[in-house]
Parts: structure tokens; C-alpha cells; sequence
């Protein structure tokens, strides 16, 4: 095989013969017979640089893929370098869309016939789900486009995506061998990753063990002491409750199905809500903290809160506290580390319905976090009604086939030629307005995020749509005014997800009555039901723009602002924006990079908001970037610690192919790794490079230009990120989410004694730590999981450990406490393990985690 020149591409299109259509009905014929293979052949064989990989073409229809008229396009997470062959070229169309079309050397594909197609793309992939789904033909049939939807690559099994990549991604071949799940290969760089064997999970939760009856509460309260005894809550029980605390007592009587009333002299089986002073350790708390008592003598609960957030969390941990209808003793006074305890969803990527974030509204309020960072607009996508700005959801909120995306946009991440349910939706008024009011009622703040400069295709895409409307009336002041391309500016530039178009101009006057606009729509969605307290501007990844922009040059020549360069226009826009959401009131909030450049933080005296925060994000140990949490809190911003390393919940749990998501920070994530992270010393989590080779803390510090956080005050608390590229169902995003969420609420609440303290020069105490998280896994296990199922959340299922010992089987898993099930006869048929009695097997036994009618991926034991 010869790689295709540049040259040569361009003289088969110049001398190709006339492209004849296909009709419709052949192309349908085509789609649904054309048997796609994707095989990742080697990632190592140039260290990151690229990977090789093969499409193969088998056509099982009964007609023949013609010469010409004809195209496939696909999404591809990684850019396309060189093909291998001469029949096709693969050229970018934008972000990760491609197009493959035959050269005047394709041989037409007769039915039964199979064509490979090897190709080099950038860096590497190593898991199925970074292979997008639903590739699809296009051709030009009398004038008009039509599509056909290639089914051996479609993600739906009846309607429906399977929660596996195995099962939802048929056509990707197996990870069968150290150069396709490896990323690097030489002496040089070596990737330490091998997927997870039985024997190496059962080593990993060697130190765990079951805990008989475990009792307690997530996450876990600053004082709790277990009594003697017990209550049985049943219907005869009702709620008194003191003024301003009515709701928090209706929610708790709702959930246990009683009544409740005002305060009044009772003697029947009570709970007692209203006001109470929180002190702990001696010192009185204040907000959201609470008191409960439960008397097992006199039978009556007692919660008395600091304010009615309190309340709400101390019917939380009495809900956790219920073991079928009885309550343990106990005595609790709590309150919470951190004012800040957010999760961050992507409503982009793939769309979360308004059903799904009201569910995840619940549980992250039984788990005590208090945020919901809800980030509505990307380059994929636009998911919120603006009034006065329909273009934004009418074209941005919809994938489809249209190239010059004037209807749509490109159906970005496997979407499909007509979009999919969860690339096309978005929040009406009265959808967004019923989740702020769900989220008041939980004391959860919405932080919507419209990213802004970067990561805006959407938006741009919309606005042009716009232009073009007013344009074609004649009415150019119209078309202008929310503009937000200069249409002259040639720069070209590709960002992170390999957009040539996605970075709005900050140069024009009609980009930020733009940003206006979209601020005050917002302001006014929020009134009366959650007053907006922050706009999240993102201000993330933002690629090289501007700098061919005749709208830039003119603005920096006669610009009065210190603006003298391209280098000082990111700054120039926050602080716009910075006046801009300080005119409405509002504080703002941007991620790490959005708020320096080459390492230099905007000066904060140029913000005009009262408070401004930066979520830290990017820390790769080996980076030296694990510094810029630090360097933002000394400069006097507020940080929200968001690491990758730790709370990125679009990463595997296990560094294995099988396994969904992202791994470009570390190579996975689990629960205990986020359980195990320390605020109070952000250095002290170094553990892995990317590549799997051990990193310390005292090497990280080294490489670091910010070595101390001098001023902690300004760490407001911890967030977790589910980014959604590869999350379409719900399954799969609560399975991504669960249990990791619950070890990001454990940190953010609460602060263990094992934990590392710079400022304070505590060491880790590993042990302790390993102990601390035993009892967190069998609460999880026995008590906590078991009630998410029943709860309809699909949490991920960890497989399970296991190695064989003297013809026995040993098996363990990371919660235990969760029903480990084998097979001895290749799963035809399957028992519980019970680890008291564990039964004697031969090699090849295969092992499942199981919970209600959901099963883990099969493990295997050699």
C-alpha cells in the first residue's frame, strides 16, 4: 500500500469522471447492507504522534457500490493524516465530522465484495467509545440530498442504545492486544496500562472486607454517635414543625408517608423539626448544619437546624439512616466543609433531559451537594430557550445533515444523518424554570455556563442563520446586531475537538450585545423562581483566533483600553463581561484557563463583580499545570476545585477498552480515587502520570511556579464534571455519574482525619485512609447502592476479583456487600458467591457483579 499525495488526490478529483446519483432506494439498499468493521491496529507505532487503523467495507446488499455519487460521512475523535490507499480520500469537514468519498482509482464494490482501508490518525484510541457510532451514505439524486443511514453502524438495538460499548458498538472490533489498548510503545515513553485482570482486582481489594451490619451515613457527619436500640417508624408517626421550616417537614413527611403539622404539645411518636444551635467541636455553626437525635427510649426524633438547609439535611441522613421501617439510636451534629459542593453536568454533547435532572436533582440532594453547575451551550450545541433569539435552539439545538448548517447543526458525535433523541433537544422556559424550582426546593443554586469565546460553534452557526434571515429583508441593522463572525477574518486555527470555526469574535460591538442579551434572558428565566446569582462564562480552550481579523485590527489600532496586541483580547473580553453580568448583579464564574493567559492571571481589580470564582480543572501532574488553583486563589479569585485527575467523571473506572469514556487526564477513574482526594493539599494527590508511571508530590511541587496556597480562605469547595461526548443514554450517564458522585460528596462534606494538610504539614496516613474507605465501600454495598436501585438509578456495576487458591474460588469487589455471582459452565447458568463458603471451581470461572436485573461485565479467572 502507498500513501495518497496531496497531488495525486487532486488530480483524480480534476479528472474524475461526472458523479452519477444514486437512487434513493439503492442508496437504503446500501445502507442497510453495507457491513462496516472498525479495527485500531497499532497505536504505538509512532509514540503519540498517530495510530494506524482499518475500515472494512463488506456488501452484503444486493447492489454494487458505484464508482462514484456517492459519500459516507462519519465522526472521528481524532484527526484523519493519511489514508492508505488510493480508492477513497477522508477529508475534515468540522469538529470531528469526515467524509469519506471514492477517487477516480475506486473499483466498485459488487455485492459480497470487501474493500480495507488503512489510515493514520493523530495520537491514539484505545477504547471502543472513542469509535462514534451511525456513519451514514449521502448522494445527490435530481437535485436533491439524500441520506441513508449505514445500519451495522447504527448504536440502536430495537430502538434502543445498549448501556455496553460492546453492545452498542458492534462494529468495532475487539482491543486484543497491547498495541491497540496501549497509547505508547517504545523505550522512550511506555504505557504502564493493561486492562484489569480478575487477579489484579482481587489484589486491589485485598485490604477490604466485609463489615457486618454496616450503619451509617454519606456523607459522613462531623459527630455521630450510635445509641442502643431502636425506632419503627410507621403511619401513627407525625411531623411538629417550628416556624419557617414547613417545607423542609412536608418533604420529610412525603418521603416517609405521614403527616405533618405545626408545633404543638404531642405525646404520640413524634419528629420534632425547627430551630437548634449546631455547635461542634465547641464551635457554633451556622449554615446548614444540623442536630439529630433519635431516642430510642422515647421514642421521638429530634432535628433542630441551624437554618431550614439544615433541616432538609438532617431528614437526608435520617432517610439513609432506615433500614426497612427502623431508625438506629443515634446522636449527629453536622456541617458541611465546604459551601460549595457542586456536581457540573454537559447538556450539550448529548442532551440530558428535563426528567433527568430533576432525578439527579434528588440524589444530589441526598447526598448533600448544593450546585448544579448546568453548562447549556458548546460548540455541539445550544440547549436553552433565549427569548428574542429563536435561531439559538432552532438551528443549534438540532443535528442533521446540512453542510452549510443553516438548518441544523452537523450531526457531531455519531448523531446520524437526522439527529438522534439525544444529540436534538433543549430546555423550553417552563422546562428550565421547573428544574430552578425543583433545585430551590433541594437548597441546590443553579450555575448555568454559556461557554464563551471558544466552544461556541453553535452559537456562531445560530447568529449566522440570523444574519442571513435579516439580510434577505434588507433590514442590515437587524442582521448585525447579534453578529457574532467577521465574515473577512481569515485566521485558521483548530481547536481541542478540532473546530476551525468555534471562537466568537470579541472584536465586534455585536458580540456583546449579544452576550447581553443571553445574560438578561437568563436573568429573567431565573426571576421569581431562582433568582440568578452567578453567570458562568466558561471562557475554556479557547484556539489561536482572531488574528487575521480585519475587525481585530481595527479595534486594537484604535483601541483606548490596553489592548495592544491579539494576546490582550481574551483579557478584554472577561472584563467586558465582567461589566456586563456586574450591571444585572450577578457574580461570575469561568473556568481556569478562561481567567489567565500563558499563566498570567487577569488582574482581579479589572473585574467588576463582587465575587468571582475560577473552576480548576486542567492538572496533569507532568504538565506543571497542577499550580493554577493556587495561583488564582493568591490573586485573590475564588477556586472551585474541579481536578481531572480525580473528579472528571467522562473517564473509564477501569483502564480498560470495554470500558466508557474519555482517559486523556489519567488513564481511569474509580470511586475510591475520588473518595481518597485531599483539598487541603492539592499536591499530595499526585500519584500517576498519564502514562501509568508513578509521580510524587515533592516532583509535582518541583516543576510547579505556584508552590503554596497562600490563601485558602478563597477555596470556596469541590465539584465534579460529567462531560457527555460519549454518554448518550440515561444508563450510561447515571452509570457514569454513580458511585463516583458519592465519593465526591464525602470530600466535599466532610474532612477526614487521614487527610494531607500543606498548611497545617500533615502527612498522608495511608492507612488510615484504606480503613476510612473500607467502611465507605461496605456502607455503599450493603446500605447505599441497594436503595439507588431501587431508586431506578443505574449506577455502575465494578466487576468483580477473583483468583483461585488451592482449587477454591476467592472473589472480592470494591463495595462489599454488592452480589458477586460465577459461572462454571461459560454462563449458561449462574450462582451467588458467598464468601463464607466459597466453592470449589476450576480455571476458567467466570465472575459478575449483580443487582436487580443488572449485570457487570464478565471477568474471567486463569
Amino acid at each position: 500500500m502507498i500513501k495518497t499525495s496531496v497531488l495525486a488526490l487532486a488530480l483524480s478529483a480534476v479528472f474524475a469522471a461526472p458523479a452519477m446519483a444514486i437512487p434513493a432506494a439503492d442508496l437504503d439498499q446500501l445502507g442497510q447492507g453495507l457491513d462496516v468493521t472498525y479495527t485500531v491496529l497499532d497505536n504505538t507505532q509512532d509514540d503519540w504522534v498517530t495510530f494506524r487503523a482499518k475500515i472494512d467495507f463488506t456488501n452484503q446488499s444486493s447492489k454494487t457500490l458505484p464508482a462514484t455519487g456517492w459519500s459516507i460521512y462519519f465522526s472521528h475523535i481524532r484527526m484523519v493524516e493519511s489514508v492508505l490507499t488510493d480508492q477513497v480520500k477522508i477529508s475534515h469537514v468540522n469538529g470531528d465530522m469526515f467524509k469519506l468519498e471514492p477517487t477516480a482509482n475506486f473499483v466498485p464494490l459488487a455485492p459480497g465484495q470487501s474493500l480495507a482501508i488503512e489510515f493514520d490518525a493523530a495520537n491514539w484510541q484505545v477504547a471502543k467509545t472513542d469509535v462514534m457510532p451511525n456513519w451514514y451514505f449521502v448522494s445527490e439524486d435530481q437535485g436533491q440530498t439524500i441520506t441513508s443511514l449505514i445500519t451495522s453502524t447504527s448504536n440502536r438495538v430495537n430502538g434502543l442504545v445498549p448501556t455496553k460499548p460492546s453492545e452498542e458498538l458492534p462494529f468495532v472490533a475487539d482491543f486484543s492486544t497491547p498495541q491497540q489498548w496501549k497509547r505508547y510503545g517504545s523505550a522512550a515513553i511506555t504505557d504502564f496500562y493493561d486492562p484489569f485482570t480478575a487477579q489484579d482486582r482481587y489484589q486491589r481489594n485485598a485490604d477490604l472486607n466485609v463489615i457486618s451490619n454496616a450503619n451509617g451515613v454519606i456523607p459522613t457527619p462531623a459527630e455521630m454517635t450510635l445509641g442502643t436500640g431502636d425506632v419503627t417508624l410507621d403511619s401513627t408517626w407525625v411531623i411538629v414543625y417550628g416556624n419557617g421550616y414547613e417545607d423542609q417537614a412536608m418533604f420529610l413527611a412525603n418521603q416517609l408517608g405521614i403527616t405533618a403539622a405545626p408545633w404543638s404539645p404531642t405525646t404520640q411518636k413524634r419528629i420534632n423539626m425547627g430551630w437548634g444551635q449546631v455547635n461542634i467541636n465547641g464551635v457554633q455553626k451556622w449554615e446548614e448544619a444540623y442536630n439529630l437525635n433519635v431516642d430510642a427510649a422515647s421514642e421521638v426524633i429530634t432535628i433542630g437546624a441551624a437554618d431550614p438547609a439544615g433541616a432538609l439535611y438532617a431528614s437526608q441522613s435520617l432517610l439513609q439512616l432506615i433500614d426497612g421501617n427502623k431508625v438506629p439510636a443515634v446522636q449527629i451534629a453536622d456541617a458541611p466543609r465546604f459551601a460549595y459542593r457542586g456536581f457540573s453536568v454537559d447538556a450539550v454533547r448529548n442532551f440530558r433531559t428535563k426528567d433527568s435532572i430533576l432525578q439527579l436533582l434528588d440524589q444530589m440532594a441526598a447526598f448533600k451537594l448544593n450546585k448544579l453547575h448546568l453548562r447549556l451551550a458548546d460548540d455541539e450545541g445550544w440547549r436553552i430557550e433565549i427569548a428574542g433569539l429563536p435561531e439559538l435552539t432552532d438551528v443549534g439545538a438540532t443535528r442533521c445533515h446540512d453542510p452549510e448548517e443553516k438548518t441544523c447543526l452537523l450531526p457531531f458525535l455519531g448523531a446520524g444523518p437526522e439527529g438522534s433523541p439525544e444529540s436534538n433537544g433543549y430546555y423550553t422556559a417552563a422546562d428550565y424554570q421547573e428544574i430552578l424550582s425543583h433545585a430551590a426546593a433541594l437548597n441546590i443554586e443553579v450555575v448555568p455556563e454559556i461557554d464563551i469565546p471558544g466552544h461556541a460553534h453553535a452559537a456562531i452557526k445560530a447568529m449566522e442563520a440570523r444574519y442571513d434571515h435579516y439580510a434577505a429583508q434588507g433590514n442590515m441593522a437587524e442582521a448585525n446586531k447579534y453578529l457574532l463572525t467577521d465574515f473577512n477574518d481569515t485566521t485558521q486555527y483548530l481547536s481541542v475537538q478540532m473546530f476551525t470555526d468555534n471562537a466568537i469574535n470579541v472584536c465586534m460591538e455585536s458580540t456583546y450585545n449579544f452576550v447581553d442579551a443571553v445574560v438578561s434572558g437568563l436573568v429573567s428565566l431565573h426571576q421569581g423562581v431562582q433568582p440568578l446569582k452567578t453567570f458562568h462564562f466558561g471562557g475554556d480552550e479557547i484556539a489561536g483566533a482572531w488574528i487575521n481579523s480585519p475587525a481585530c485590527q481595527d479595534f486594537i489600532a484604535n483601541n483606548t483600553d490596553g489592548v495592544n496586541s491579539v494576546s490582550d483580547l481574551s483579557r478584554y473580553f472577561v472584563e467586558r463581561i465582567s461589566v456586563i453580568t456586574a450591571n444585572y448583579g450577578l457574580d461570575m464564574a469561568g473556568w481556569e484557563d478562561g481567567l489567565m493567559h500563558n499563566g498570567q492571571v487577569y488582574p482581579r481589580s479589572q473585574m467588576a463583580n463582587s465575587q468571582l470564582w475560577g473552576n480548576a480543572w486542567q492538572n496533569i501532574w507532568e504538565w506543571g499545570v497542577a499550580d493554577r488553583a493556587y495561583n488564582l486563589a493568591n490573586n485573590d479569585y475564588k477556586v472551585v476545585y474541579n481536578h481531572a485527575t480525580h473528579l472528571y467523571f467522562d473517564h473509564p473506572y477501569e483502564p480498560d477498552p470495554n470500558e466508557r469514556g474519555y482517559y486523556w487526564a489519567p488513564r481511569f477513574t474509580d470511586t475510591r480515587k475520588t473518595f481518597g482526594f485531599m483539598p487541603d493539599d492539592v499536591f499530595a494527590n499526585a500519584d500517576f502520570t498519564r502514562a501509568g508511571a508513578p509521580i510524587t508530590k515533592a516532583e509535582v511541587v518541583a516543576s510547579a511556579g505556584v508552590k503554596k496556597l497562600l490563601k485558602p480562605e478563597n477555596v470556596l469547595g469541590l465539584q465534579g464534571s460529567l462531560w457527555a461526548e460519549t454518554v448518550r443514554t440515561e444508563d450510561q450517564f447515571e452509570g457514569m455519574v454513580f458511585p463516583r458522585v458519592l465519593g465526591l460528596a464525602e470530600r466535599a462534606w466532610h474532612t477526614a482525619t487521614w487527610e494531607a494538610n500543606d498548611n497545617a504539614g500533615i502527612a498522608l496516613d495511608e492507612t488510615g485512609r484504606n480503613t476510612d474507605y473500607n467502611k465507605f465501600a461496605n456502607l455503599l454495598g450493603q446500605k447505599v447502592l441497594p436503595k439507588l436501585e431501587q431508586a431506578g438509578i443505574a449506577f455502575n456495576l465494578p466487576v468483580p476479583g477473583g483468583v483461585i487458591e488451592n482449587g477454591v474460588l476467592q472473589a472480592n469487589s470494591t463495595f462489599p456487600g454488592l452480589t458477586i455471582e460465577y459461572s462454571t459452565d461459560q454462563g449458561a447458568s449462574w450462582q451467588s458467591y458467598d464468601h463464607l463458603n466459597p466453592p470449589a471451581v476450576a480455571a476458567g470461572v467466570q465472575l459478575r457483579t449483580v443487582s436487580g436485573l443488572r449485570a457487570s461485565r464478565v471477568a474471567t479467572v486463569n
